[in-house]
């Protein structure tokens, strides 16, 4: 027990008494009983408050009240007079509680599920339904910052909130597009929905998913009804019907045209240097063209750094590293890299990822493919397997003057691969090189009246180099050769004139000037040689204008119209845009799109001349004759109700595109001849979703019914190859302290598929797509850590664990065909089934300051 020792020094009161003299780092516990004795005082203390403290002062007759400030600055101790005699020693509180109500600055409406955070500890909460949030035994000295979509950030000292009330807080809306978000949490945190429809994800507040422990972009939106990979990989974006190619996706503006690593199943962008991306379905700006599907628009962080910032990891296939730095006050840096190392070490990751990517080596020829098991398949003896990919980032950002911004960005992609097969007699290598590489400015100007300004320009180069060789005791029985190169280069003039708050005009002009050219050669024994090339130029003129009014109740009508002039074709193609948000209720809305769009590139399936059957697609520009121009019309409606942590929406939509070809989608050759066709899409997508404080569960459907028609196969309309009729998801994230757990079902309908059979030594193929592969259907599962490595800094710490497939479910997810031609000329059907994704483990560690 401490030993209390109280001084009752009692002398005769006198207001002459004072003190003179000067102590040098003398025990406090001497200065108090001098100051007593002279001031005729009483202190009371603890002795183990003052142990082992010295102060040094100088006293010439000064005021009791000014020394005992001084000695509080000494000390850090406080002194307390309650009484004209009696003053009390003691440690200070530290502690205190506080609270507050965040409300809108313009409705003052209340702003439920903010985050409010601790700056020095890093620990938060999130407001409640009417905006409220508390702390109990906060440091006095600490101060909080207060984060909301579309609003701007707010910092608060705790000495600034009264100790009795409970302080009304005003956040202010953002000047930005954010200032757009209509419900903040659609899904789950970090995953919001626009005004016009469009979906925001902003990758540093995303929440946890299934299967997931990184905040990737491409298998984020996969979560959203409407938008699904039947191919199980990260880039293979269907939304609403359209095929992977069909997405128009942009990097900091430059168009890419390779989006992933390890074939599609890991993104090419690292999540960490992302900021923000939208998203469309439909109704897009008239800002975004030449693509008839979606829109995923990705930016990296535009935010010049306060200070230095950075990050590294590693999971189960590669690791990265991230600095963001400040150049001076008003320049900043941002810089990137990931490497995979499965070119040293295989984890099970990678054993899972290379079983699905590499089965195509794998040959049945049982007479139903969907039943083919194990034993009906050939597998060849993988002597070399060196594969690898890496990809690098750099971003310069630049207030050059208060109403001037300017940034630059650069992106670089490789993957690099080789693959050998050895049997008794053969050796076969596959060589694989794909990259691609782009940088863009971006200049935004603030300064007139109402008026934006800004200029955009990038350049994009994209090369896929491909090589097969065959060969026999050194000698070379067979030779395949396939490159594709894609060189992009445009810029963009962009004006956005605000009438008021609720009217604005966007006028723009885009110029773009692309060359795509292809070279496909096969030289074997027993093969027909092929020796195909071609390159074809085509500059785009564009001119685009949007009218956007907003009402009080956050409605919105954009009507916009896009007119280019392609001179591939020479022609003009007008594409009329309009997207309408009405409130019904402050809970009930609906909403209508409808757009006419073209595209003048594509990518056609090519499967006779690829061994590996690995992005096996080859980009290539119409030319109005065999390749037509792309085009798409659609039309979406539907509703949305949102109130008291509910939502609820369901929107239908048509979309029919005209100009497909039989080699743009990969038929399995049901003709030699190149055939042109169109497909309707008639589609609904629900969502459910539910919070319950930190719990949540949604509940996704989309029904997809894809009609092809291609007379040149069949009078009659057929199912599209991705005609997933029913997709169906449910996901549930928890959040307990610095814990995410996060498990999901998915489940849709087989793919569907065209039956053969080898009759005269030729393919002949049954009806088209008349058969469906098995349902699919798979687990999965996430859990993530967050710590302090450093107590009271800023380096933190971050663990997770995620499973797909946990119950390991393999089904055949697509199936091709292929005539195997040997040396007795005799011919063989060759049956070549896909597998889905097996159980795939994955563990990350990052640590970031």
């Amino acid at each position: 027990m401490k030993k209390t020792i109280v001084f009752l020094l009692l002398v005769t009161y006198s207001a002459q008494a004072q003190i003179v003299k000067e102590y040098k780092n003398a025990p406090l516990q001497e200065v108090l009983t001098d100051i007593s004795e002279s001031y005729g005082l009483i202190f009371s203390y603890s002795n183990d408050i003052i142990q082992g403290k010295s102060v040094s002062i100088s006293l010439d007759n000064t005021p009791i009240d000014e020394i005992l400030t001084t000695l509080q600055s000494l000390t850090k101790l406080s002194y307390n007079k309650i009484s004209e005699r009696q003053i009390t020693v003691s440690t200070p509180d530290t502690k205190t509680t506080i609270c507050g109500y965040l409300y809108d600055g313009e409705t003052n409406s209340p702003l439920s599920y903010a985050t409010i955070v601790i700056n020095e500890s890093n620990e938060g909460v999130i407001s409640d339904e009417n905006g409220f949030f508390i702390f109990e035994k906060i440091n006095k000295t600490a101060t909080i910052s207060i984060q909301y979509v579309g609003y701007s950030e707010k910092a608060i000292p705790v000495t600034a909130f009264k100790k009795s009330d409970c302080q009304r807080i005003q956040l202010i809306k953002e000047s930005t597009t954010l200032d757009e978000v209509l419900i903040i949490e659609y899904i789950t945190k970090g995953l919001g929905k626009n005004i016009d429809g469009s979906l925001i994800i902003t990758n540093e507040e995303l929440g946890i998913l299934p299967g997931q422990i990184e905040p990737d972009v491409f298998q984020s939106i996969q979560s959203i009804p409407g938008i699904n990979s039947p191919d199980e990989t990260a880039t293979g974006i269907q939304i609403r019907g359209g095929s992977p190619d069909q997405n128009l996706i942009l990097w900091d503006h430059i168009k890419m045209y390779n989006t992933g690593h390890l074939f599609g199943l890991i993104s090419a962008f690292n999540p960490y240097v992302v900021s923000d991306a939208k998203i469309f379905k439909g109704g897009a700006d008239p800002k975004y063209g030449d693509r008839v599907s979606g829109v995923i628009d990705i930016s990296s962080d535009h935010k010049i750094p306060e200070k230095l910032e950075g990050g590294a990891g590693i999971n189960g296939t590669h690791a990265d590293l991230f600095l963001k730095a400040p150049i001076g006050k008003n320049i900043g840096v941002i810089v990137s890299g990931r490497r995979a190392y499965t070119d040293y070490l295989e984890t099970p990751t990678y054993s899972a990822y290379f079983e699905k990517v590499f089965q195509n080596t794998k040959i049945t020829e049982a007479l139903n493919p969907i039943d083919a098991e194990e034993e009906d398949e050939i597998e060849e003896e993988v002597s070399d397997n060196n594969f690898f990919f890496y990809d690098t980032s750099v971003k310069l950002i630049a207030d050059i003057t208060e109403h001037n911004n300017l940034s630059v960005s650069g992106i670089y992609t490789k993957n690099d691969l080789a693959f050998e097969i050895n049997n008794e007699e053969d050796q076969l290598r596959d060589n694989l090189t794909i990259q691609n590489e782009g940088i863009s400015f971006s200049w935004i100007h603030t300064s007139f009246n109402n008026i934006e300004a800004n200029i955009k320009g990038y350049y994009s180069k994209y090369d896929s180099d491909y090589n097969f060789t065959e060969t026999q005791e050194t000698v070379i029985e067979e030779q395949s050769i396939r490159k594709n190169t894609v060189e992009d280069i445009g810029f963009d003039v962009d004006l956005q004139y605000k009438f008021n708050n609720k009217r604005s005009l966007a006028l723009g002009y885009q110029f773009s000037n692309n060359e795509v050219s292809y070279t496909v050669t096969r030289e074997g024994t027993f093969e027909t040689p092929i020796n195909e090339t071609d390159l074809i130029k085509n500059s785009a003129n564009t001119l685009y204008s949007n009218y956007k009014y907003t009402t009080d109740q956050k409605g919105s009508v954009n009507l916009g119209f896009r007119a280019s002039h392609y001179s591939v074709v020479d022609q003009f193609y007008v594409e009329p845009r309009i997207n309408i948000e009405y409130p019904i209720t402050n809970s009930l809305r609906i909403k209508a799109t409808g757009e006419l769009r073209y595209q003048p590139i594509s990518q056609l399936v090519e499967f006779e001349d690829t061994k590996l059957r690995l992005e096996n697609n080859l980009w290539i520009h119409s030319d109005n004759d065999e390749i037509p121009v792309l085009e798409s019309l659609q039309f979406s409606g539907g509703f949305l109700f949102s109130k008291n942590n509910w939502n609820f929406e369901i929107d239908g939509y048509y979309k029919n595109i005209d100009g497909l070809t039989s080699l743009t989608n990969g038929f399995n050759n049901i003709n030699n001849d190149l055939s042109t066709g169109e497909s309707d899409v008639v589609g609904v997508d629900v969502l459910l979703k539910r919070r319950f404080k930190n719990f949540r569960t949604w509940i996704g459907y989309t029904f997809n019914n894809i009609e092809y028609t291609f007379p040149e196969f069949q009078e009659a309309s057929f199912p599209g190859n991705n005609d997933i009729t029913h997709n169906f998801r449910i996901s549930n994230t928890l959040e307990i302290k610095d814990w995410e757990f996060s498990l999901g079902w998915l489940w849709r309908s087989g793919a569907p598929f065209t039956d053969a059979d080898l009759v005269d030594e030729e393919i002949e193929f049954g009806t088209p797509n008349a058969l469906n592969l098995p349902n699919y259907h798979r687990l999965d599962a996430s859990l993530t850590y967050h710590f302090d490595i450093i107590k009271n800094k800023d380096w933190k710490g971050h663990i997770g664990v995620s499973v797909l497939n946990l119950y390991n479910r393999q089904v055949p997810i697509a199936i091709n065909y292929q005539l195997d031609e040997n040396a007795d000329g005799d011919a063989e059907l060759d049956i070549i089934r896909q597998q889905s994704l097996g159980i795939t483990p994955n563990v990350t560690f990052r640590m970031s300051f």
